[in-house]
């Protein structure tokens, strides 16, 4: 669906091409920010120990025995961290989860504690459940102190076995409902020109209204988007299209190769910076039925299909639909919704299935129907299994 082709030739002619053509500023050349770091640290915080942070960690008496924990060290990343104790970065959000005390993901600071997750379903065939990940140090089953690498025990009992509720590469091509996005950086001209080819697809060569002054650099990569229409009072519809590479920079304008295209890439469709999006994993749980209790938690609904032409009609199994569930309601990549609906007001509820949150928003969730017992549509209830 998404193959991922890079011609040896057509971009080189196309940079000579793009040098002699775009050296001054193109009549789309932008001069707003360009930022690939949209989120900003903490500004307050306080001394616990030997080292500062602006988090309320737990004590390390606290830990349940058999824990283990880490204490983050300089330049670590939960992306790291992933990749050096299950082998997959893209498992971050499960190390996430375990310390909600830290409140972005995207700031970790040194000497703070971390709880690694036992997940049995990354373990090497040689590798018995509870194991360490590097340079672990302690007794098995105790919270040992640290290591040199500043693990500090090896895992306990084995956890659950986990399953992902979507592809990866269909994960990065995924509609949300959100707030307006920076659309300053656009594509305004392709090689062979959006009046022969309407659209651009995997390995065709664009050119973008931004270059040097506003910090591109050529090996930067992005997600190209659209923005559809207004939904309520939730955001907009934004699509995803695809991904570009940059090739070359010039002083105010840059060339870059479509990587990746998830549906038709425009003139006028801009760009954010690319941040790779993990497919949650969940455990196996038994499907809700009619005679599911009622968990009364993070009631909200459907507000939209976000299947293309989908829009209008009834929604079933596979389909990719918006809730007001969001980041702002505490629900993260993985939680699992109860669909349902009233009949009657004197009426028990009605049970339609299930979805899986894929990723979260301020005010909404991408969530993905994994079971459906009838149709579903547009303002049907959910609720947090």
């Amino acid at each position: 669906m998404r193959d991922r082709l890079f011609p040896s030739y057509r971009w080189l002619f196309a940079l000579g091409v793009f040098l002699v053509m775009l050296g001054g500023k193109t009549a789309l050349g932008g001069e707003g920010d360009h930022s690939s770091q949209p989120h900003h640290p903490p500004k307050t915080g306080h001394w616990i120990g030997d080292h500062w942070t602006p988090y309320d960690p737990p004590a390390p008496e606290s830990f349940s025995v058999g824990a283990r924990v880490y204490r983050i060290q300089k330049k670590d990343t939960l992306w790291d961290l992933a990749e050096n104790f299950y082998a997959d970065p893209y498992l971050w959000p499960q190390i996430w989860d375990a310390n909600r005390y830290i409140l972005d993901s995207h700031w970790i600071y040194p000497g703070d504690p971390l709880v690694i997750p036992d997940l049995d379903v990354l373990r090497a065939a040689d590798e018995e459940p509870g194991a360490g990940g590097p340079d672990a140090a302690g007794a098995e089953g105790e919270v040992g102190a640290e290591g040199a690498a500043g693990v500090a025990g090896v895992g306990g009992p084995s956890g659950p076995n986990l399953f992902p509720i979507f592809e990866q590469d269909s994960i990065q091509c995924a509609a949300f409902i959100s707030d307006d996005e920076d659309e300053g950086f656009q594509i305004f001209e392709s090689e062979d020109t959006f009046k022969v080819h309407l659209a651009a697809t995997v390995g065709d060569i664009v050119y973008l209204n931004r270059g040097q002054e506003d910090g591109i650099r050529a090996g930067e990569q992005y997600y190209i988007r659209d923005r559809i229409r207004k939904v309520g009072g939730y955001g907009w519809l934004i699509n995803t299209t695809g991904q570009l590479t940059i090739l070359a920079v010039q002083r105010e304008t840059a060339l870059a190769q479509i990587t990746s295209a998830c549906r038709d890439i425009l003139k006028g469709h801009y760009m954010v910076p690319f941040e790779p999006i993990p497919v949650p994993l969940v455990p196996f749980q038994e499907p809700v039925n009619r005679l599911t209790p009622e968990t009364g938690q993070n009631r909200g609904k459907i507000i939209a299909s976000l299947e293309d032409l989908r829009e209008l009609g009834s929604l079933g199994r596979g389909y990719l639909v918006s809730i007001d569930q969001g980041e702002n309601d505490g629900v993260i990549p993985g939680s699992i919704f109860t669909v349902f609906r009233y009949n009657h007001s004197k009426a028990p509820r009605k049970v339609l299935g299930e979805l899986a949150v894929l990723t979260v928003h301020p005010k909404t969730s991408t969530a993905l129907i994994t079971m459906s017992y009838t149709y579903m549509v547009r303002g049907d209830l959910v609720e947090l299994k």
